[in-house]
């Protein structure tokens, strides 16, 4: 994901001036609200507060420690979803989650992780191809112990998503927008692997901003396996879920 400089106050209040002046008071206030109250996921720390957690912030791809070049160059900024957009998938995804092993490819710190921990599920894995991620997250899932959380079987695995050996239970598999359209591509065709050795369900959940929808739709759109089953937008573009299952 494309991270833009925050702009500072007096940006901000020249483009208010400039918006209430070339599209009048009405639109301007819009337009101002709109900026006002826009959601910056990276300085919200409201999540960590309870558990002394660190999963806020954003990290750019060439601060994750990949070594290689040509990996790192695939990877996209690391960004938290909001815990409440993770938590409408988990309940509107549609299976019986004590069925299922729940993935989150390109997990990050884990706070996705550690939010799937309060369902049911057999087992929760992310993955990680991070070293100093994956040592953030593995952190943040001995400090996360709420009253709420109903798995315990809780593992973060520094590996290449593209090679992973996929548990061969059912699976709910969470993106969200960790890779370029490559890289998913790969990671399909391994899934694919894994299936055709042990077939089994599996659902995913693609969170995304508008923007990203079709090079991702494009990729999907290789495996007809997997059917689009619905496609959520949320009014500001920036965390739209795109359903699949085979």
């Amino acid at each position: 994901m494309a991270s833009a400089e925050r702009p500072t106050f007096l940006t901000k209040l020249r483009r208010i001036k400039y918006s209430i002046a070339s599209t009048g008071l009405r639109r301007g206030l819009a337009d101002t609200a709109t900026l006002l109250l826009a959601y910056h996921p990276e300085t919200d720390h409201s999540f960590d507060r309870p558990f002394k957690t660190d999963t806020a912030g954003s990290v750019q791809p060439a601060q994750l420690g990949i070594e290689d070049a040509g990996v790192r160059e695939q990877a996209i900024l690391y960004l938290p979803s909001p815990p409440r957009v993770t938590r409408w998938m988990l309940d509107n995804v549609g299976i019986d989650h004590r069925q299922f092993t729940f993935v989150d490819l390109g997990c990050g710190k884990g706070r996705v992780l550690l939010i799937a921990s309060e369902y049911p599920f057999q087992k929760v894995l992310g993955v990680e191809i991070s070293p100093a991620l994956t040592a953030i997250a593995r952190r943040n899932i001995e400090l996360y112990q709420p009253a709420s959380r109903r798995c315990r079987d809780v593992e973060v695995r520094n590996a290449d998503a593209t090679a992973l050996d996929f548990p061969h239970t059912p699976l709910l598999v969470h993106l969200y927008h960790p890779f370029e359209p490559s890289i998913t591509q790969a990671v399909l065709r391994q899934m694919e692997k894994s299936l055709d050795a042990w077939p089994r369900q599996v659902a995913i959940a693609y969170l995304m901003y508008t923007a990203a929808l079709e090079p991702v739709e494009g990729v999907f759109a290789r495996f007809p396996w997997l059917k689009r089953k619905r496609y959520e937008q949320s009014v500001l573009g920036q965390y739209n879920w795109l359903f699949y299952s085979n």
